[in-house]
């Protein structure tokens, strides 16, 4: 498991965990963007920055997601559609980071159903705000 996976959202009590929202804690925002954005070489893991214009793109997809007024299980093919997009962006850009980071995110939110969904979605709107409001600008 890298640092960027996460198992939930949530803590035991159901609430959002805070260092998904907060530059504080471990595993906080602005250590994932960090992680996010080191370069790394690696001949078999090559990560290249992801810049905000790149970053802000993703949001916006998913923003356009997360307002539509359509069915959960429309919604969930938007989703996967938006991890396939990351996919394909990271083949070109060499952004691995950021696609594993969306996958990870995207397959905790379709892998529920009916208000567990709505409410990860919610979650995962939060966490990808949060990262958008830290992210540095270049």
């Amino acid at each position: 498991m890298t640092s960027l996976e996460i198992k939930s959202f949530f803590d035991k009590e159901g609430n959002i965990l805070p260092e998904l929202i907060s530059d504080s804690g471990n595993g906080n925002v602005k250590e994932l963007i960090e992680f996010i954005r080191e370069n790394n070489r690696d001949q078999n893991y090559r990560n290249e920055k992801l810049n905000i214009n790149q970053l802000r793109k993703f949001y916006d997809t998913f923003l356009k997601i997360y307002n539509t007024k359509i069915e959960e299980k429309e919604k969930k093919v938007q989703l996967i559609m938006l991890k396939a997009n990351a996919e394909y962006s990271a083949k070109r850009l060499h952004t691995n980071r950021f696609k594993d980071f969306i996958k990870n995110r995207i397959n905790l939110v379709v892998s529920k159903t009916g208000e567990d969904f709505n409410k990860n979605l919610k979650a995962f709107k939060l966490h990808f705000e949060a990262l958008v409001a830290y992210y540095p600008k270049n």
